[in-house]
């Protein structure tokens, strides 16, 4: 029971096993180191014995510490991700605004006038294709005086229109 111990807690960690071969691990450690005391010295593997249950506990234990490092990471990755396409829709409505203006200067329109898609977008026009919201949101587009309006960042950033840095 000893050398199963040993084994199963080698194969918990080595294997990335967790629980599914630590818990048997301490389980039959214990068993082995119970069974040991009581035969009155007639049965050895006391080190094997302690040894599976040093590596079946330090299985076990390593669920706790990725489960404590997932519980960091997750939301900053979560946080890093949503800034991104924050960031990203910006920049898809500054070039968009962009486009508005030089359609605006290329026909003569007013600064109250609004282009349509037709107008911005496609072959021969200031944006080949009407950028994507990264977020999977919709572009508003507005008056060449409006900024566009994005239906899940809301309106654009000034510091962004601006050069300056972003949030």
């Amino acid at each position: 029971m000893a050398i199963a111990s040993l084994v199963l807690g080698i194969c918990s960690i080595v294997l990335c096993l967790g629980p599914l071969a630590g818990i048997p691990a301490v389980i039959m450690g214990h068993k082995a180191n119970s069974d040991i005391r009581k035969s009155g010295g007639l049965l050895g593997g006391s080190g094997m014995a302690t040894a599976g249950l040093v590596t079946g506990y330090l299985s076990v234990l390593m669920i706790f510490v990725v489960g404590l490092l997932a519980a960091v990471a997750i939301p900053n990755f979560v946080k890093a991700r949503n800034q991104a396409q924050f960031h990203g829709c910006q920049m898809n409505m500054s070039s968009i605004q962009t486009a508005k203006e030089m359609w605006a200067k290329d026909n003569a329109q007013a600064d109250d006038a609004v282009p349509m898609d037709a107008d911005l977008f496609g072959a021969g026009k200031n944006l080949s294709e009407k950028p994507a919201c990264p977020a999977g949101g919709s572009y508003s587009l507005n008056s060449v005086q409006e900024n566009p309006i994005c239906s899940t960042h809301g309106s654009m950033d000034k510091r962004m229109r601006d050069g300056s840095t972003p949030p």
